[in-house]
């Protein structure tokens, strides 16, 4: 049947994009040859590529396919050559995991790309950028950073730090929290998921999060190590762990960055790990019921 026959099947545009979407996610070697196709196919194409940007200057393992990934010199780049419209990037990335940027390059980034939903900042240049972070409209449901910068960076009459409005997943990076901070975390009404990396927390301090963010679904006591290996932080009779919501999980220095990638491909993450290991405990298929960490045998 010729394509110009009116009783041709003609597909959706959102159909006809997800379709081409899902195409170059699961197969990158055909990129190039959809880059052919057409005008609006390329854009499709084009709009995965810039959608997760990685920190740039070196290689990782991430486990996944890097063709349609972009590094963040390869964005500032981009974005510097004033090849594309402003709406470009706004619309385009929206996953950042920035490390060891100066000021001036995040600025660059954070300008231009407004609607990132999943940001990670690590990096030993923070105090320079906060000014980025506090003037810049962002509002990520995902974010891992260290609060006590952010706490630092809050004007006296301001609650908590814009940026926090939105968020639902918090990782925080430090390495010890300030008496304060849970006053913060206790005004985001947003907040369902609060991962805390080892030692940085008491049990105490874990306890009063599960009670004063009274929307908490999970909180993470994460640490680095073998994720097949056993590192329960408290004793059993701390007061968080009777609390179904904690959990602790071990993740690899060397794979958290591979576990951020999954999680912006809708993947199982380590949010999800802990998830799906909350949901086992309730439902009683945790033995014995009072543990709080996975194990292997638990098939998550």
């Amino acid at each position: 049947m010729a394509l110009s026959d009116p009783e041709s099947p003609i597909l959706p545009p959102e159909l006809e994009r997800e379709i081409f979407e899902t195409a170059v996610i699961r197969h990158p070697d055909v990129i190039l040859n959809l880059f052919l196709v057409s005008r609006r196919v390329h854009d499709w194409v084009e709009y995965v590529k810039y959608r997760t940007i990685l920190p740039g200057g070196r290689e990782f393992d991430l486990g996944v396919d890097t063709r349609m990934l972009c590094s963040e010199v390869q964005l500032l780049r981009a974005i510097q050559s004033k090849s594309k419209p402003e709406s470009f990037f706004r619309d385009r990335v929206r996953h950042l995991f920035a490390e060891d940027m100066s000021a001036t390059e995040f600025q660059i980034l954070l300008s231009a790309c407004k609607n990132i939903d999943i940001l990670a900042v690590l990096t030993s240049t923070f105090p320079e950028i906060q000014s980025a972070l506090q003037h810049e409209a962002l509002h990520p449901r995902r974010l891992s950073i260290s609060i006590s910068h952010l706490i630092e960076s809050v004007p006296q009459e301001a609650q908590f730090h814009p940026i926090l409005t939105s968020v639902t997943h918090l990782d925080l990076y430090d390495v010890n929290h300030r008496d304060d901070f849970l006053d913060h975390l206790a005004l985001l009404h947003a907040l369902t998921h609060l991962s805390l990396w080892n030692g940085s927390a008491s049990a105490a301090q874990m306890s009063a999060a599960l009670s004063k963010c009274r929307g908490l679904e999970a909180l993470v006591d994460m640490h680095g190590g073998n994720p097949n290996e056993i590192h329960p932080t408290f004793q059993d009779d701390a007061p968080c762990t009777a609390d179904i919501r904690f959990v602790s999980i071990s993740l690899d220095d060397d794979a958290y960055l591979r576990d951020w990638v999954v999680g912006t491909q809708g993947g199982i993450d380590f949010w999800a790990r802990a998830d799906a290991f909350i949901a086992k405990r309730r439902h009683g298929d945790i033995k014995p019921s009072t543990r709080y960490w996975i194990e292997e045998c638990d098939g998550i």
